[in-house]
């Protein structure tokens, strides 16, 4: 049985779209996705300050994930928790790197742990999202109302084996 042609080109578009589960189907790769930004600062305190700010006003978590000031890095964990991972101190794991998973709630991240990024900032984030319009568009509209300067930057972040 022959196929027409219109069907082959259907299919092999079809195959062709990214989808969640494609995405999962490789792994020690970077995946792209929009991180949504609410501030930017050089200074730590202002955006811990912003980040319990945003927290409240849009009733998501705050997750610092035990990230501290470090002069070497921008942000550590602990040196126990750098231990207990298997990382030398200080050491940094930015927001989503490791399982590339969309999150929704409020942190405090150092822009040098995102390609793309300007270099030393604070930045605080509000969501990790995947790269599709209607996903953006839909988070935007949820932040624009607390934070009408919220912006949306894409970025890659890693999906696969951490050490």
């Amino acid at each position: 049985m022959r196929f027409p042609a219109v069907f082959c080109v259907l299919s092999a578009a079809l195959l062709a779209l990214p989808t969640p589960a494609a995405a999962q189907d490789e792994y020690n790769i970077n995946v792209p996705k929009d991180i949504v930004i609410l501030q930017s600062t050089r200074d730590y305190a202002a955006a811990l300050a912003g980040a319990k700010q945003a927290a409240a006003r849009l009733h998501r978590p705050l997750q610092l994930a035990g990230n501290r000031p470090n002069k070497a890095l921008g942000l550590s964990a602990s040196q126990a928790a750098c231990d207990g991972d298997g990382y030398g101190y200080p050491c940094y794991t930015p927001r989503g790197t490791g399982d590339a998973q969309d999150s929704d709630y409020i942190s405090v991240e150092f822009s040098n742990g995102y390609q793309g990024f300007a270099k030393g900032y604070y930045i605080v984030v509000a969501a990790l999202v995947p790269p599709r319009p209607a996903a953006l568009r839909q988070t935007m509209a949820r932040i624009r109302r607390a934070y009408p300067a919220a912006y949306a930057k894409r970025t890659a972040v890693w999906f696969g084996c951490m050490h």
